[in-house]
């Protein structure tokens, strides 16, 4: 009797472990959803200092901004980027 419950639950299963399907983005997308925010934050923060005080802005401190807000900007592209699955992922799920 208990090799057939084993045999049954076996093939209900899926066929990918928790680890393959949960991915990078969904496990750590919280935390590098925040850096984001802080990094974007700290970029403007830093941009809009030069631009209110234009005379003793350093280009040092824009440069720096600038490569912040672009570091913020392909995290959140790379967090929210579509996942592409084959036409033969949906095929086999049918089954």
């Amino acid at each position: 009797m208990r090799a057939q419950t084993l045999g049954r639950s076996a093939s209900v299963r899926p066929g990918k472990s928790l680890v393959v399907r949960g991915g990078l983005a969904r496990t750590f997308g919280s935390l590098a959803g925040s850096l984001a925010v802080i990094f974007l934050c700290f970029g403007l923060y830093l941009l809009e200092d030069a631009l209110v005080h234009p005379l003793a802005a350093q280009a040092g401190g824009v440069i720096t901004g600038a490569f912040i807000i672009a570091l913020a900007v392909i995290l959140l592209y790379y967090l929210f980027k579509p996942r592409r699955r084959t036409r033969a992922h949906y095929f086999r799920r049918g089954e």
